[in-house]
């Protein structure tokens, strides 16, 4: 009972021991987490200021390039203003002399009698008037079609400037990869040979080893070693020859020859120099005796010899045997079921609901572990197989305690999600320190992909933080929960925005804070069109989804929304969003979008204003050129309508409204003016085929 009980007091000692080592490697551990943290936060604070900095100066920059381009194009607009009404002025006095000229013809033709006269001068007059108008519509078609040639020309060689750095970044990108196949190639060839010349030089080692060991087996010195009579015993001279004469052939040491144990043997007959001499005297006497008996008949019994043996050594027999043993002892604990009552029942007290657990088997072969087969948690949670890490004082103990627990096939409903996260393991019969998973499924209403999980563990049993990550590496993100709420950080590669399954963003970026009933965010960002999306949203969830936030939209490329109605442009935008229904997957079709835009450096796609001003047909098409349009937009369930439009091109100005509708109808009116020519347009057809009429 005392060998018992100082054993017990001794695996308390060690687990006291070994608790208060874990408890100083975890503050050591958070202490390090923290200053590392804090270092991570500093810098990224540091980033985060230069980057400002940098957006600012690039932002001034911009600000004066713009300031720039505006003031040469003013210039320009008011050259092409002055030549335009120098032109205009000209004209108008060409058509004055015009008329002059024919008032005096006909005044002339109502004195005279030579009707036919007046009358050839009139069709002459008329005949010149057609044809400066023709003049007037060539010309300006002329320098329509150089224009269009001129532009065609640059798009053609931008196209091939284009084409011809894209092949050669092709052709670079093929080099290089060629360069890294070839030392690849190279590498794994060197790897290679290292591979088989250490094999042939692993397999010439074996040989001369056997080789050795067989000399050594067929060696008379090999024989020394057996019981021989003490007359016979090899001595110290008798071994060092013979280990002489094998060192001729072969370098075989005193080890491989078993002279080690030849000397031992002698020193310890050495020692008992005394007792071998007692023994020939013995021996000496008998043979004495027998030479006796050879002459006297009544002696007829001659005695053997005494014979000196060697002792045997049971320490290397009785360590294999031992180790045999052990080792069977531990494959036969592997193979052995152990019971699944004890674990479910503390695994139900620490999480508060009831835990079945398929298996247990205890596992020593890569270190001591269970492995939980086919476990439950509710009527949600569930796991192929469950390795958990014990300490080796709690294995057979009351209180379990793990120090990692990897689980396997890991389902988690998204319902469950909250009480995991802000939940904790009660009870002092269970303590697991960290908890991991690989391609953790999150069945639910929200459309997620498998994530590996990392979950660290407090002393109290509450989560301290939550790492996840896609398996192919495109997302990773880390949560901290602390006082019933969770800061959260995520990163990803490219982000499909559940809400909006056609909309997907990359290098996507959030932060914010979750508690059971909602996620606060406080800043995200991602890029489309070649553009920045940012700004805040909440999401709240329950009987009914809402989704609501600020929007922020940067440098976006117009041309892919509708090309037909815009063929060119970047936009910047402000406004706010909202979203709200019964499940996640219907909010999209009950957005709505309100704010105001700017688009700058933009081409209407499929009409000309100006040419609709100077014309008299129905349908002017063509491109309409503009340095900046703004308005106030607002997209509601499928329909956008577009406010207070102003558009400026330089002596084209123009202010309307437009509306499409779900289906991609287009309505709407174009106020436009060139100078004194003004006119209203009328807007119709689609989206994709606009139309514009007076």
């Amino acid at each position: 009972r005392k060998a018992k009980e100082e054993a017990e007091r001794k695996a308390k000692e060690e687990a006291e021991r070994k608790a208060k080592e874990e408890a100083e490697r975890k503050a050591r551990e958070e202490a390090e987490r923290k200053a590392k943290e804090e270092a991570e936060r500093k810098a990224k604070e540091e980033a985060e200021r230069k980057a400002k900095e940098e957006a600012e100066r690039k932002a001034k920059e911009e600000a004066e390039r713009k300031a720039k381009e505006e003031a040469e194009q003013k210039a320009r607009e008011e050259a092409e203003r002055k030549a335009k009404e120098e032109a205009e002025h000209k004209a108008k006095e060409e058509i004055d002399r015009l008329a002059a000229v024919s008032a005096a013809a006909l005044a002339a033709a109502a004195i005279t009698p030579a009707a036919p006269t007046a009358a050839s001068a009139t069709d002459s007059l008329l005949a010149d008037l057609d044809s400066f108008s023709m003049r007037d519509d060539e010309e300006r078609e002329r320098r329509e079609a150089e224009e269009k040639a001129r532009k065609a020309a640059e798009q053609e060689t931008r196209l091939q400037a284009e084409a011809a750095a894209k092949r050669e970044a092709e052709e670079q990108k093929r080099r290089e990869e060629e360069e890294t196949r070839r030392k690849d190639e190279a590498a794994r060839l060197a790897r290679e040979e290292e591979e088989r010349t250490a094999r042939a030089e692993e397999e010439r080692r074996k040989q001369e080893e056997e080789g050795r060991a067989r000399k050594a087996k067929e060696s008379p010195a090999r024989h020394v070693g057996g019981a021989q009579p003490a007359s016979s015993v090899a001595t110290p001279s008798v071994a060092a020859k013979a280990a002489e004469e094998f060192d001729d052939d072969l370098d075989i040491s005193d080890a491989d020859l078993g002279l080690d144990d030849i000397k031992e043997d002698e020193k310890k007959l050495a020692k008992d120099k005394s007792s071998d001499k007692r023994a020939k005297q013995q021996i000496d006497s008998a043979a004495r005796k027998a030479r006796k008996a050879a002459v006297d008949p009544d002696i007829t019994v001659i005695p053997d010899p005494v014979r000196v043996r060697r002792p045997i050594k049971w320490g290397k027999p009785a360590a294999i045997f031992l180790f045999v043993l052990v080792l069977g002892g531990l494959g036969f604990l592997h193979v052995i079921p152990l019971s699944n009552v004890r674990y479910e029942e503390l695994a139900s007290e620490a999480l508060g609901r009831p835990v079945k657990i398929g298996s247990v088997h205890l596992s020593v072969i890569t270190g001591v572990e269970l492995r939980f087969e086919n476990v439950s948690v509710g009527a949600g949670v569930r796991a192929a197989t469950v390795r958990a890490v014990p300490q080796i004082g709690t294995l057979f103990a009351d209180e379990k305690v793990f120090t990692h627990v990897a689980a396997e096939g890991l389902v988690v409903p998204q319902a469950e999600l909250g009480a995991g996260l802000f939940g904790a393991v009660k009870g002092g019969g269970l303590s697991i320190a960290r908890v991991t998973a690989a391609k953790v499924k999150f069945p639910g209403a929200v459309p997620l992909p498998d994530l590996d999980l990392d979950v660290a563990i407090g002393p109290d049993g509450a989560v301290q933080s939550v790492g996840v990550k896609e398996a192919e590496g495109k997302l990773a993100g880390r949560l901290l929960p602390k006082d019933g709420s969770a800061a959260i950080e995520l990163n990803a590669a490219s982000l499909q925005v559940p809400f909006i399954p056609a909309l997907a963003l990359s290098n996507f970026s959030m932060k914010g804070t979750a508690t059971p009933q909602e996620l606060a965010i406080s800043a995200w960002s991602g890029k489309i069109f070649d553009g920045t999306l940012s700004g805040t949203a909440r999401v709240q969830w329950g009987p009914r989804w809402s989704v609501d936030g600020d929007l922020r939209v940067r440098q976006l490329n117009v041309s892919v929304l509708a090309p037909a109605l815009m063929s060119e442009g970047r936009a910047d935008a402000r406004g706010t969003f909202s979203m709200s229904g019964a499940a996640p997957d219907k909010l999209g079709a009950e957005a709505r979008i309100d704010g105001s835009f700017t688009v700058i450096k933009g081409v209407l796609g499929s009409f000309s204003l100006s040419r609709a001003l100077q014309s008299t047909i129905a349908q002017a098409t063509g491109r309409t050129e503009f340095t900046e349009l703004t308005g106030v937009g607002l997209y509601n369930k499928g329909v956008v309508q577009l406010r207070d439009m102003k558009l400026a091109a330089g002596l084209l100005s123009g202010n309307g409204t437009a509306e499409i509708d779900a289906a991609g109808r287009l309505t709407g009116r174009v106020n436009a003016e060139l100078g004194t020519q003004r006119a209203t347009f009328a807007l119709s057809g689609t989206s994709k085929e606009p139309l514009i009429r007076k």
